[in-house]
Formats: structure tokens, sequence, C-alpha cells
């Protein structure tokens, strides 16, 4: 039973990736989290009128606003560019995978003659 569990633990070839890959997507969950809700506060604070109109504290924060509402509504004007460079990154990582797999399968079976 020991040695049963022992060989278990010791099998991590699909599991360190497995691993890192959620550990990023929890990494990028919490981030887009955190700005959002920043986003929000900082949204709420503008629209409350606790600010007085053109005081340093409402511009600065009305200036924060726009940006981020800028950068997305400038990433979406370029989400076409991005996804293209996407789809030619994720044909080359396949003719890799293929490449890789063909080139192990194939090796073993010309090496016997």
């Amino acid at each position: 039973m020991k040695q049963k569990l022992r060989s278990i633990g010791q099998d991590k070839r699909g599991v360190l990736g497995l691993e890192t890959i959620k550990a990023v997507m929890i990494t990028f969950l919490v981030l887009a989290v955190i700005g959002v809700s920043v986003t929000l506060a900082l949204v709420s604070l503008r629209d409350s009128n606790i600010f007085t109109e053109n005081s340093q504290e409402y511009n600065d924060t009305s200036h924060i606003v726009d940006n981020i509402t800028g950068a997305t509504t400038a990433f979406f004007e370029n989400t076409g560019t991005i996804f293209a460079i996407l789809v030619v990154v994720v044909i080359i990582l396949a003719i890799a995978i293929i490449i890789a797999v063909v080139s192990r399968f194939g090796g073993s079976s010309s090496a016997g003659l």
C-alpha cells in the first residue's frame, strides 16, 4: 500500500503544467477583480458629489476614470490584430506539437532497422 501511494505521488508528468496553468489563471482572475473593483470605486467617488467641481480631487478622479475607459476602448479597437497574432501563435504551437509527437513515435520505429 505504501509503495502504491509513493508511486502515485512521484508520477508528476502532466501535473506540473496543469498546476502552472491553474496558478496563472487564478492570478489573472484576481487581477481582473481588483481592476474592476478599483474602477467601480473611482466611478462611485466621482459620481457621489463629495468633491467640489473643478477641485484637484475631482479632476484627478475624473482623469483616472477617463484614462481607464479610454484604454479599454483602445484595446477593443485593436482586438482584430490581437486575435490575428494569437491565431498565428496557436498554429505555430500546433505544428510544433505535431512535429514533436511524430518524431517521438517515428524515431523509435526507424531505430530498429
